[in-house]
């Protein structure tokens, strides 16, 4: 199964891909040179973006972008996913967490730091 096969699950943890990508104010400015196609990404699509940090859950960035905006979890997921279905079809993002991990097994191999440690 390729990584990009089936539907994307709230329940999955996403990263980006092999892409190129810059901030233009509120903007998000991706490449993805495989394809060589860009696209910009409008403000929220950007926020969103900026939240796959192959750690979260889906429906945790959803529950929190939903609290931020006051608006119920399933209107976040339903705007959401469309735009996370194409990202993983066109290899901008890609799955890191699958059911396996339920199992507990840490399918992420680097520590997430709200902040970096200190250098000590």
């Amino acid at each position: 199964m390729h990584d990009h096969d089936g539907p994307v699950r709230s329940e999955e943890v996403l990263a980006h891909g092999p892409v190129q990508w810059a901030s233009a104010g509120t903007e998000i400015v991706l490449h993805v040179p495989v394809l060589g196609a860009t696209a910009v990404l409008d403000p929220t699509s950007a926020l969103l973006w900026q939240c796959l940090d192959g750690v979260t859950p889906l429906a945790e960035l959803f529950a929190d972008l939903a609290d931020a905006f006051e608006v119920p979890t399933e209107q976040v997921a339903a705007d959401c996913l469309p735009a996370v279905q194409s990202w993983l079809a066109s290899g901008a993002v890609q799955r890191v967490w699958s059911a396996s991990v339920a199992d507990g097994t840490d399918a992420v191999d680097r520590p997430r730091y709200l902040v970096h440690p200190p250098d000590t």
